[in-house]
């Protein structure tokens, strides 16, 4: 596991980490963390999240407005957290601390229709992620970024500040787990149907093992690279993958996928 190189920039005052030590104890506990986030960076957004090792993410707690909680968060833990880098860094890694989008996600992520749906159509702007480790597989992970491009801190700013706060953080979070008699709240059923099962009933392993790497918003040659094919190869599996879903771009790939996802009561 490697942990990123952000250097640490200490804020100006600590009284905002201080409040949320004295809510270790508390049910508020949860949203205190969000204000933490809130007194030093004015405006930005940020959502909580659990991740365990089955089922779904348990949103924990988020400072979204009603519409973009139907429109972001709804989405996100029903389907697209499958496709999501910061998910999928944590089921990779398991590894604690915080990292940019851009360090998590593929070199072709900002051209994929994920990133167009739930960033740029949205307007989020700077995503980061932090990862603090509950147990060796779950974990509370916390999604910050702002909605609004003008009048926002320089995201190596952002990164700097929670990096120099990340071990009080880790603490804190860690010692209201063990205190809150209900820990987190969890969702115990299983996501309603894997990335990997999208196209089963009419596409190869592989040309599946493709279709997953180009919806994650993967490149031909990071596919290449990914599974040890030539880019060659990697555009024929995408030529056949195509033909046997019935579409003829990227756009129609993510739609049906997000079709295929939908059923979930």
């Amino acid at each position: 596991m490697h942990e990123p190189r952000h250097a640490a920039k200490p804020p100006a005052s600590l009284a905002p980490v201080a409040k949320l030590a004295g809510l270790v104890r508390s049910p508020d506990f949860l949203d205190g963390l969000g204000e933490v986030l809130a007194a030093y960076f004015p405006g930005i957004s940020y959502a909580a999240f659990h991740f365990s090792a089955q089922g779904r993410p348990a949103i924990l707690a988020h400072n979204l407005d009603a519409t973009r909680h139907q429109r972001v968060l709804i989405p996100y833990i029903e389907r697209m957290y499958l496709l999501d880098p910061i998910f999928q860094h944590w089921e990779r890694h398991r590894a604690r601390g915080v990292w940019s989008l851009d360090e998590l996600a593929p070199a072709g992520f900002r051209d994929s229709d994920y990133f167009a749906t739930y960033y740029r159509e949205l307007g989020l702007h700077d995503e980061a992620g932090a990862f603090f480790p509950l147990t060796e597989q779950d974990c509370l992970s916390l999604s910050f970024g702002f909605y609004r491009p003008l009048a926002t801190p320089a995201p190596d700013d952002v990164l700097a500040v929670l990096t120099y706060l990340f071990p009080l953080l880790e603490s804190l979070i860690g010692q209201f787990w063990l205190a809150s008699s209900l820990h987190l709240p969890r969702v115990d059923d299983q996501a309603p149907s894997q990335l990997h099962d999208f196209g089963r009933d009419v596409l190869s392993d592989r040309e599946r093992d493709v279709a997953w790497l180009i919806l994650r918003g993967y490149s031909s040659p990071e596919i290449a690279r990914q599974l040890g094919i030539t880019q060659g190869t990697v555009k024929n599996h995408r030529k056949r993958l195509y033909s046997r879903l019935n579409i003829s771009s990227q756009g129609e790939l993510f739609r049906q996928f997000m079709l295929f996802q939908q059923p979930l009561s």
